[in-house]
């Protein structure tokens, strides 16, 4: 089922499977990647409960081992919307016995989007409703499209702020994990868009506290922003070698596992911790210009 959010602005489609916006359209322009499949059938998923992969696609929790999928189930999981109207939505999803064979906490998650003139906010709240500390991370994956309206891919580029040195840790491409001990300082600040970016797989860095990353072109003035803070990741991402015609942007609480790891998810790489009867809480801003 779908729902959408108005405004004199922007219209706003979201699906309650995975709680996953479908469309952002302004002026008719439509904005977000339309999920061919041909290169990559998906929108802008929410990850939950983790980002990324784990290695070998398993991880270890009070000495039992669980399999998990890349970037977690609540993508593929029906949300139940909670609170509708064309301002606002909220999801939700619950912890459920299909859920614990994954995942062995019993938890709330609510995916909130709300619009106010050009922006869309996305807020995460994580609720832990177990008697034990739970683990977790959670992120977002939104894909724009590149030509939003004119040019070709290399016409764009993406503008990172604030401009100052972050650790850029790279995947290894065959297990989607971090090679933490490559991990380097590097100046970041724009990044012209060109096929061979990625061929390396996602671009992986640490956030500032504040962070601001818009997609722009030299023939518009037709753009997108991605905005947030407390976020300490960001994922950069569009399919290599494929002629993908979109970028994704990706603020994450979390990261995939370091290709090291020992597989216990307490002390995995990025993760957080929250106490029992506790809420999490964080967010990200989508501007359209």
């Amino acid at each position: 089922m779908k729902a959408t959010l108005e405004n004199e602005f922007l219209s706003v489609t979201v699906d309650t499977l995975g709680a996953e916006m479908h469309s952002i359209k302004k002026e008719g322009a439509e904005y977000l990647w339309q999920a061919d499949p041909k290169f990559w059938a998906r929108h802008a998923p929410v990850l939950f409960p983790i980002v990324g992969k784990l290695k070998n696609g398993t991880y270890r929790y009070a000495d039992q081992t669980y399999k998990m999928g890349g970037h977690g189930f609540a993508r593929d999981n029906e949300f139940k919307l909670v609170s509708a109207d064309n301002k606002r939505l909220v999801f939700e999803l619950t912890s459920s016995e299909e859920t614990k064979l994954q995942y062995p906490f019993e938890f709330i998650f609510k995916v909130i989007y709300e619009i106010h003139e050009n922006q869309i906010k996305v807020r995460y709240v994580v609720k832990n409703e177990d008697e034990k500390f739970m683990n977790f991370s959670v992120g977002a994956h939104p894909a724009f499209n590149v030509p939003i309206k004119s040019g070709t891919f290399e016409d764009y580029q993406l503008t990172i702020s604030p401009k100052e040195k972050r650790t850029f840790i790279p995947l290894d491409p065959p297990s989607g994990t971090l090679k933490l001990d490559k991990k380097s300082e590097v100046d970041l600040a724009e990044l012209p868009l060109k096929r061979d970016l990625f061929d390396q797989d996602a671009l992986v860095y640490t956030s500032s506290e504040q962070m601001k990353i818009s997609l722009t072109n030299r023939l518009d003035d037709h753009g997108v922003s991605v905005s947030w803070t407390g976020m300490p990741f960001f994922g950069l991402w569009s399919p290599s070698p494929a002629q993908a015609p979109f970028v994704c942007i990706e603020p994450w609480c979390g990261a995939a596992d370091d290709i090291n790891t020992d597989g216990d998810i307490t002390t995995k790489f990025g993760i957080n911790e929250l106490a029992p009867d506790e809420e999490f809480s964080c967010e990200y801003v989508i501007e359209i210009k």
